[in-house]
């Protein structure tokens, strides 16, 4: 059977300057694997590539992503348009930015599932609202209605959660996605990340600065530091045993998230 993601030798450019180097990676179904490094090692870099939104300027310049043994590298855009969403959904650092502000969230959800698959506006908002009850957000039809400069940071984070979710893809990559919050609130998206991961078998990459996240998280553990992978590995073995004194420092640096 063919990895769920698998990444041999990629290489990144912007403007024909490196930004990620020969980096591998692979992940099963259902698994997590944390990218952790500092600001601008590579990892967002490297995750946008998967998706096809490098934007201008960027391009995979050696190596090959796949998903589920079909290579993306090269895909035509309307290929990766079909497969954003059902597929491969993402979380961005800051959900609330990446939205429209004068569209509610429930006509922002509805546009992005019908995009996908034919579905009638209520069994669209059933949807998501079986997603917030699986978040522990008894609210879910306020929020669905509101505008997102109406919610809180955290609030947008979760429905950044339930918006990636909605098509219920296989495969989840999560931009950083608890930067901006507070700790209390970190540890509630950490959780609802996990549940997605139990609930509906979805593998999780998720990439942050953050170690104490990944610790708390991850299965498999990737470090990068200007644009290559120093570490890599079972996250026991990458956090409990690192070899290198780059990861030693990253995981002295951060707060850990207690669980509970």
């Amino acid at each position: 059977m063919d990895p769920l993601l698998d990444m041999r030798h990629v290489e990144i450019r912007y403007h024909g300057r490196p930004a990620v180097r020969d980096v591998s990676l692979r992940m099963e179904e259902g698994e997590i694997l944390g990218i952790v490094g500092e600001s601008g090692s590579g990892k967002s870099t490297l995750i946008r590539a998967a998706m096809g939104l490098l934007g201008t300027g960027g391009a995979v310049t050696g190596g090959t992503i796949a998903y589920r043994g079909q290579t993306v590298t090269g895909a035509a855009p309307d290929v990766l348009r079909r497969m954003r969403g059902p597929d491969m959904g993402m979380i961005f650092q800051n959900t609330g930015a990446s939205l429209c502000p004068i569209r509610t969230i429930e006509d922002q959800l509805y546009e992005s599932v019908t995009q996908h698959e034919k579905a009638q506006k209520a069994e669209i908002r059933a949807r998501a609202l079986e997603l917030f009850s699986k978040m522990r957000l008894t609210d879910g039809e306020r929020i669905l209605k509101s505008y997102p400069f109406e919610l809180s940071g955290g609030m947008n984070q979760r429905v950044g959660i339930m918006l990636a979710m909605a098509l219920k893809p296989r495969l989840l990559f999560a931009d950083e996605p608890t930067s901006a919050l507070d700790v209390t609130v970190q540890a509630q998206v950490v959780r609802e990340l996990m549940e997605m991961r139990r609930l509906y078998g979805a593998g999780v990459v998720i990439v942050t600065h953050n170690i104490g996240v990944v610790e708390r998280m991850a299965d498999k553990v990737a470090v990068m530091h200007e644009g290559r992978i120093v570490e890599y590995g079972p996250k026991e073995d990458v956090i409990g045993h690192p070899r290198e004194a780059y990861t030693k420092r990253l995981m002295g640096a951060v707060l850990r998230i207690r669980r509970g």
